[in-house]
C-alpha cells in the first residue's frame, strides 16, 4: 500500500476505481448502526426522551443501563405527534445510558438461526 503527497504513484487516487467524486456516509452502511443515544436522569422512575422520527421501514432496539446503581432499567419506543418517544423507566432518580440501534446484518453474516 503506497502513500502520495503529488497525486503520482502508488497511492494516488485516479488509480483507484470509482467516481472521484465518491464518498460514502454512515447512511449507505447495511447493518446494525446506532441511530441516537444518550444518558438522562429519571424523574419519578420515568423520563420521555423525544428525538425526530425514525423510518418506519426499519426496525429499531432501545437499550439501556442504570448507571447509577445496580438496578433494571427500561426503554420503549414511541411515535406521537410527528417524532419518536423514548419512554425510560427505572428506580426513581437514577441516571439511565440510552441508545437506538437499527437492526441488520453486516459482513454477509447471519443472524440468529
Amino acid at each position: 500500500m503506497g502513500t502520495s503527497v503529488t497525486g503520482n504513484g502508488l497511492g494516488a487516487v485516479h488509480t483507484q476505481k470509482g467516481s472521484e467524486h465518491m464518498s460514502l456516509g454512515v447512511g449507505h452502511l447495511v447493518g446494525p448502526r446506532v441511530v441516537a443515544a444518550g444518558s438522562g436522569t429519571l424523574s419519578g422512575g420515568t423520563l420521555v426522551v423525544k428525538i425526530p422520527l425514525l423510518d418506519a421501514s426499519f426496525t429499531y432496539i432501545a437499550m439501556t443501563n442504570d448507571i447509577t446503581a445496580n438496578n433494571a432499567s427500561n426503554g420503549v419506543l414511541s411515535t406521537a405527534d410527528g417524532n419518536t418517544l423514548l419512554t425510560l423507566t427505572g428506580t426513581s432518580s437514577d441516571v439511565i445510558q440510552w441508545m437506538i440501534v437499527k437492526t441488520g446484518k453486516s459482513g454477509g453474516q447471519s443472524i440468529g438461526s
